[in-house]
């Protein structure tokens, strides 16, 4: 049975929080699907830039690839190539149609090289983390693979590598052109269609008995939304949507205006948890392998806005503890990146020309303007914006929310 966020849901609304995961899936395999071939493993051989709107808060710091397979069509298998250097970083995740994840990783295989298959298996949930087998609950996956380019001059070397990553799905699997549905972001503009274009994806791909269920009520809407009037299904999006914006889950947890959840791993039966990963990060990690936050406020507990300028100061001893890196990437209102004058869309560990403090620590200055120092400078749109941070491989301390981001001086 799913979790519900703490308070009584109309069966409209729990159904929307219950399959607004699914529903961005699967508009996400439409519209990537409608410019390349299904069962192909597509490259983006260059860093996000403002134009990549195929999902929201995007990272600025690694090469994607991704790819959709249909597994019951049979297996797909995996070779993850040796890495180049013995620092490389790379991830490779595995997602299904309701946003459940398994990973191949760096944590786990280091740079070696690892082979791993991706089956069809409705019995159990997927162990997840570190598998070589990969037993999955829906037909449709996601592939997303992420290789580090760790500076400017390392992007060839890096683009080399993200081609020899191979998926090969079974010799019968189609390689198609779908037609798009429209954009994941624009799904709370749906109306009472949501719930009619949610059973057309649950019939394609149903949940695995293990995944979280519905109520009676509920379930009744999925199949037949006409047993409610429009304004009542459309009451009920609003419902849902005002508890997703809010961000607010039962493990959230706040620090020096930032936020960010608590759990290591995914969200399990909780259903607005899953509903907000997927509104504000469709394809991001679980915090074992990335804790992201998200800044809420500045010092005087105002919105983010680029008429102040903020500056960000790490202490010597409070750098973020992390095994491989960590970045601070500024985005839209949109949760897209932002066109700025030095085409600068994160600032991190690896960032040219970084100036650390005489006392080992950090300043990043987040403004709108160019300050007179810009090599800490992180670009931020003249209006309001949203802000966040990612620490990958995180140490003991960021794991456990012991460790959070300094706040947001003005």
């Amino acid at each position: 049975m799913s979790e519900s966020p703490g308070k009584t849901l109309s069966p409209a609304a729990e159904l929307y929080l219950w399959g607004f995961p699914t529903v961005s899936v699967h508009r996400t395999r439409l519209m990537l699907s409608s410019h390349h071939d299904t069962g192909t493993l597509r490259h983006v051989e260059s860093l996000a830039t403002p134009s990549d709107k195929a999902i929201v808060a995007i990272n600025n710091d690694t090469l994607y690839s991704s790819g959709w397979y249909d597994l019951s069509y049979g297996d797909v298998m995996i070779d993850v190539p040796p890495m180049d250097k013995p620092n490389r970083y790379w991830n490779l995740m595995v997602v299904d149609a309701y946003t459940h994840v398994a990973y191949l990783s760096r944590r786990h295989h280091g740079v070696s090289g690892v082979s791993a298959r991706v089956t069809f298996d409705r019995t159990a949930e997927p162990l997840g983390d570190g598998e070589t087998t990969i037993r999955l609950g829906t037909r449709t996956v996601w592939i997303i693979i992420r290789v580090l380019v760790e500076s400017p001059d390392d992007l060839a070397q890096a683009r080399a590598l993200q081609r020899q990553f191979r998926v090969q799905p079974a010799p019968d699997h189609p390689h198609i052109r779908l037609e798009s549905a429209g954009r994941a972001a624009k799904i709370a503009e749906s109306g009472a269609p949501f719930f009619t274009e949610l059973g057309g994806y649950v019939a394609h791909s149903p949940p695995a008995p293990w995944h979280a269920t519905l109520s009676v009520a509920a379930k009744a809407i999925l199949d037949d939304p006409s047993c409610l009037t429009d304004a009542e299904l459309e009451a009920g999006i609003s419902e849902a949507e005002a508890l997703i914006k809010s961000g607010r889950t039962s493990d959230t947890v706040y620090q020096n205006g930032w936020s960010t959840g608590r759990a290591v791993g995914g969200p399990g039966d909780d259903i607005l948890k899953r509903a907000v990963g997927a509104k504000f990060g469709l394809g991001g990690h679980y915090a074992v392998e990335n804790r992201s936050y998200m800044a809420l406020s500045d010092s005087q507990r105002g919105a983010l806005s680029g008429k102040h300028e903020l500056c960000m100061k790490f202490d010597a001893d409070k750098l973020p503890p992390c095994g491989a890196f960590w970045s601070l990437t500024a985005y839209g209102m949109d949760l897209y990146l932002v066109e700025n004058e030095i085409n600068r869309y994160s600032v991190g560990d690896r960032t040219p020309g970084l100036h650390y403090d005489d006392d080992g620590g950090l300043t990043i200055i987040l403004s709108a303007q160019r300050p007179q120092r810009a090599g800490n400078w992180l670009p931020v749109p003249d209006g309001p914006y949203m802000l966040g941070m990612r620490v990958y491989e995180g140490h003991t301390s960021v794991l456990d929310c012991d460790w959070f981001p300094p706040e947001l001086a003005r």
